[in-house]
């Protein structure tokens, strides 16, 4: 994760992908998934930080 005084914004992509490849993942398939995974984990973290909402309609809640 990169993370600043804000908390957590990003996943380390070069990170995660050599990881995957020293596990033996398929590069191709982990590229295309993780911009997906980033935005629900970021979200999650930033839920359970207790941060503003990260959307329009759950700030009006």
């Amino acid at each position: 994760m990169r993370a600043g005084f804000g908390g957590a914004y990003a996943m380390d992509f070069g990170a995660v992908l050599e990881m995957g490849r020293q596990m033996g993942a398929d590069g191709g398939l982990l590229a295309d998934v993780l911009p997906g995974v980033e935005a629900v984990l970021i979200a999650a973290m930033r839920a359970d930080d207790g941060d503003q909402p990260d959307t329009p309609e759950a700030a009006q809640e």
